[in-house]
């Protein structure tokens, strides 16, 4: 379930993942979360992402919501968790294209085991790490199928040195995750001009986006939007 080096065209066409939890955390209604998670969800797929994100916690009423995603959609899910027994127990029995994990370092045996269960149960597993080079060789050591990377301080660098030096540090873990057999995913709150500058020369396979792009999504449409991000990566 390794992924192996790409392209430049692969990388024209990164996925675009859109992150439901913005979304999701605006309703404290369970009834009223429910729908628009589900009703938003749909709007992105029609528009044409390729998949959408969102958490799984204790609350019985999410993990309805998410079943019904994935009962519905015709695109990929990806389920974000923590590591405990009774979650992943869910990632299993809901069975998401991909489980979203941390990267624990005190925690590396029982990572190992369960990257290995999800995988032979057809679920890909992206894990959280820092931006840490070393964090990317444990990732590879355990054997997961993607890296994802949190671009925060990238995206939120006050100063044009400062952001150029995150998205070298990008880039290296990026180019790093390549050669040991594993796909990249940007996980942040990116702008259209933050997408722009990361096009260039990174091996970035999927790109989660947050906030700004339901921003963007209120002012043209969830297509539109999408449009803008796809010539925006190109």
């Amino acid at each position: 379930m390794t992924v192996t080096g790409f392209s430049d065209n692969l990388r024209a066409m990164a996925r675009i993942t859109i992150n439901l939890e913005p979304l999701a955390g605006l309703y404290r209604d369970g009834v009223d979360r429910a729908r628009a998670v589900i009703k938003n969800a749909l709007a992105c797929e029609v528009a044409g992402a390729d998949s959408v994100l969102i958490s799984l916690d204790g609350d019985p009423a999410k993990r309805k919501v998410i079943s019904s995603l994935i009962d519905t959609l015709d695109i990929g899910l990806t389920i974000k968790t923590a590591m405990d027994g009774k979650s992943l127990e869910s990632v299993i029995d809901l069975r998401p294209a991909m489980a979203m994990i941390p990267f624990q370092a005190e925690r590396t045996e029982g990572l190992a085991t369960t990257i290995t269960n999800l995988q032979v149960e057809n679920i890909l597993v992206a894990l959280e790490i820092p931006l840490e080079l070393e964090r990317v060789k444990d990732a590879a050591r355990l054997k997961c199928d993607y890296v994802i990377l949190n671009c925060e301080p990238f995206c939120s660098a006050k100063t044009v040195n400062t952001q150029l030096e995150e998205l070298n540090r990008i880039s290296k873990l990026a180019a790093l995750a390549s050669r040991l057999t594993m796909g990249t995913i940007a996980l942040g709150d990116f702008s259209i001009g933050h997408l722009g500058r990361m096009k260039s020369g990174l091996n970035v396979e999927e790109y989660i986006l947050g906030v700004p792009f339901f921003s963007d999504a209120l002012v043209h449409g969830y297509s539109r939007a999408l449009e803008i991000v796809r010539f925006a990566l190109t």
